[in-house]
């Protein structure tokens, strides 16, 4: 099949499917993961704590591991595609291996290939996650229904975008140099913050509606966990959203209400890096470099 017959029947990629976070106080950042933000903890494997947020089998895992326990997953369509994604991602001079047996059951997925940005973020790029044959079931009603998408530190922006656009994720919108990237018919599941050092700066969870946002922050005011911003409402997306940080600095979001991309192709907008711009009701962020508006 070639390339511009699969582009126009199939993606390259499907989904963000998991985040592996490495902290340094695995179990402090369990327990806010589960009893704080409302995530459903699943057996404790290989070291690691896990998450389900919904049919999936996982979607975060914590551990100490800051070798091997940091990573994002994004799903493959199908293997031929995860081969010819890595022959392209080599042609570009991007870091990529063939994770080994031992390896993708740690991330409970078929096949995988390891690969790394221009950043250093490590991405997994994996085929058939495993999914839960049981119901989501949380210990807290958030009112969380799925994995929505994740934001990352950028050190090296331009090649950052090259790597993503060998995945076939497309810029939405720009606010100033912070790209959103779509890679199905919503606005964006990845967003790529310009940043000093590279990592995972969040990860994205969509609640019901807006009323589980607002529950959700005063939730946390009770219980006095730091709201990093929000509520509030991205300009370009209409994404409604909270940010929350727990121990380690580790920052989770409930979102809802993000725009749909209409079938109709049109150029990334570009909106100015300024407060409106994140945030269009007015929420100021506190203390995160990336989610302000600087020169």
């Amino acid at each position: 099949m070639s390339d511009s017959t699969r582009s126009r029947t199939t993606p390259l990629i499907v989904s963000v499917c998991y985040v592996r976070h490495a902290v340094s106080e695995p179990q402090a950042c369990a327990r806010f993961v589960s009893d704080v933000f409302g995530l459903q903890q699943v057996a404790d494997q290989n070291g690691e704590y896990a998450f389900r947020s919904d049919d999936r089998y996982r979607t975060v895992s914590l551990s100490s591991d800051q070798g091997d326990g940091a990573s994002v997953g994004i799903e493959v369509w199908d293997e031929a595609v995860l081969q010819e994604i890595g022959e392209r991602l080599r042609e570009h001079s991007f870091a990529v291996r063939t994770a080994n047996p031992d390896e993708c059951r740690r991330r409970y997925v078929c096949s995988a290939l390891l690969a790394e940005d221009a950043s250093g973020n490590r991405i997994d790029l994996v085929t058939r996650p495993t999914r839960s044959g049981r119901r989501y079931f949380p210990p807290r009603d958030a009112g969380i229904v799925g994995f929505q998408g994740i934001g990352l530190r950028s050190t090296d922006h331009v090649r950052d975008l090259a790597f993503w656009r060998v995945l076939g994720a497309e810029v939405t919108d720009w606010v100033g140099d912070i790209a959103y990237l779509r890679i199905d018919n919503l606005h964006h599941r990845i967003a790529l913050y310009p940043s000093r050092r590279n990592g995972l700066l969040y990860a994205a969870f969509e609640v019901e509606a807006l009323d589980q946002i607002m529950q959700n922050s005063y939730f946390m005011q009770e219980n006095q966990v730091k709201i990093i911003q929000g509520p509030g409402r991205q300009a370009a997306s209409g994404q409604i959203f909270l940010h929350v940080e727990g121990p380690d600095g580790l920052i989770l979001s409930y979102v809802t209400g993000i725009a749909e991309v209409s079938d109709k192709p049109r150029p990334p907008r570009q909106f100015p890096l300024t407060a409106k711009s994140l945030c269009n009701w007015g929420s100021e962020n506190k203390g995160v470099p990336e989610l302000s508006a600087r020169a």
